[in-house]
């Protein structure tokens, strides 16, 4: 349970490809966690120096657990002088002038620990969570070895593929369990991808893109989700093709809008206004004008 009157702690540690970070506070002498918080680095952020990796666990951890800190006084735990090396800086520029004035709004110290003494929060960022993959009855029925070697027999067009794959000097395709597989040549996703025949492709889409579990994404993270997995030729214009026509997605797509403009000041039609009165009386009628 937080405390508001306990001191509190942020460790934070950076790997090479994660950063994590734990909220602790001090409670009857005793540590206590409060929550604990990681995630995985983009392919950007893995080109970062181990400093600037440490400033950044830094950074996102402060930010992570603002509504527990701000405004209040806590001790930054860690085992790197990162923040000593952002804070002197003569002349920061870029993302890292934006990391010091972040972190210029928080009134904390910095408490330096060894590796060693250091785990929690090195745990965390040594232990990435991988993307969870949903999976369906009919999709592995489609998709074990067995299967998915035999399916690939019936394919006519994969024959080119298969005889590159049996000489010596081809290095991109490979039969891997009796699966014709090809290389993956991107550091994301398995090092070698099955190659899916013409008429396993659509019912792969459907499961990436209209299965309850794969929430109707766009076309760049429905790729994105796929060609981590599987190959075929022409996978990037088949999936936009497929998400481009899928009729939930139009149903659900919102009705594109012309952005409001700006207010203008509308002239006045008439600059004076005249109003006749006329009171009918008993003995006669008094017309007054009025201005």
């Amino acid at each position: 349970m937080y405390d508001e009157r306990a001191s509190t702690e942020i460790h934070t540690d950076a790997s090479g490809y994660g950063i994590g970070a734990v909220l602790v506070q001090i409670q009857n002498n005793v540590e206590k966690v409060i929550a604990y918080a990681s995630r995985t680095l983009t392919k950007a952020r893995k080109n970062y120096s181990t400093t600037e990796r440490e400033c950044l666990a830094i950074v996102w951890a402060t930010n992570k657990f603002r509504p527990y800190i701000f405004g209040k006084h806590f001790t930054v735990v860690t085992d790197h002088h990162s923040l000593c090396w952002l804070m002197n800086l003569k002349d920061p520029s870029g993302r890292l002038a934006r990391w010091a004035l972040r972190l210029r709004e928080h009134d904390f110290d910095v408490k330096y620990k060894t590796g060693k003494k250091h785990s929690d929060a090195d745990a965390l960022s040594r232990n990435p969570v991988e993307e969870e993959t949903e999976t369906s009855d009919k999709f592995l029925a489609v998709t074990t070895s067995m299967n998915l070697a035999m399916e690939q027999k019936k394919e006519q067009d994969l024959a080119k593929l298969k005889l590159l794959s049996n000489s010596s000097k081809n290095e991109e395709f490979r039969f891997i369990d009796g699966i014709l597989c090809r290389k993956n040549f991107d550091p994301d996703g398995k090092l070698w991808l099955p190659v899916i025949p013409k008429h396993l492709r659509a019912d792969i889409l459907r499961h990436f893109h209209d299965a309850p579990t794969a929430g109707h994404l766009g076309f760049a993270k429905t790729y994105d989700r796929i060609r981590k997995r599987f190959y075929w030729p022409g996978m990037y214009r088949n999936v936009v093709r497929y998400v481009m026509h899928c009729r939930e997605c139009q149903r659900r797509k919102p009705v594109p809008q012309r952005p409001p403009g700006r207010l203008v000041p509308i002239p006045l039609v008439f600059s004076s206004t005249c109003v006749t009165l006329i009171i009918v009386s008993q003995r006669r009628i008094i017309p007054k004008q009025m201005d």
